[in-house]
């Protein structure tokens, strides 16, 4: 079988430089710089493209989005949302029963995007001083149904709030 001449043809960021002997291995120079050795049939197949820093450089890109995060995680806001989650979704949160238990949940847009539900909040006047209530005490968590008030608001807010007589 006639073994096809690939020098100086190049396989996207690689430049064949000649055949290594009479084998089917190819010595190669990347455009980073490196020489390195291969098989002509990955060359051929496109199982190789560089001498290894496309991948190390896509798996650093890759770790670096998947790993920065907001840095909000440590912030009242964020306290804020998840534990607006953890009252609607875990089963063995104290008060999951007036929450989830009766059918109130997060939004899509909120339950797993807490920059969503941040940008929200910032836009609809949250500040440390004030909680997250729904409008419509039975009706989930959405930008629709949500507000931030005082304390003294959201204690009004209630589902079974009534007025005592006084004698």
């Amino acid at each position: 079988m006639a073994v096809i001449d690939l020098t100086n043809k190049r396989f996207g960021s690689v430049v064949v430089i000649g055949r290594v002997g009479s084998s089917t291995k190819w010595e190669c120079k990347c455009d980073c710089g490196n020489c390195f050795i291969t098989e002509g049939a990955n060359l051929r197949r496109g199982r190789t493209q560089s001498c290894g820093c496309m991948k190390s450089e896509i798996a650093k890109r890759t770790a670096k989005e998947k790993f920065t995060t907001h840095r909000l995680s440590r912030t009242r806001i964020y306290r804020t949302w998840a534990n607006m989650k953890q009252r609607c979704n875990n089963e063995h949160n104290s008060i999951y029963a007036y929450y989830g238990g009766r059918g109130i949940k997060v939004c899509k847009e909120w339950e797993n995007n807490f920059l969503a539900f941040y940008d929200w909040a910032i836009k609809n006047g949250y500040d440390d001083t004030l909680t997250i209530d729904r409008i419509d005490n039975d009706k989930g968590y959405c930008p629709e149904n949500c507000r931030w008030v005082t304390m003294a608001t959201q204690s009004r807010n209630k589902r079974k709030y009534r007025k005592h007589n006084t004698p």
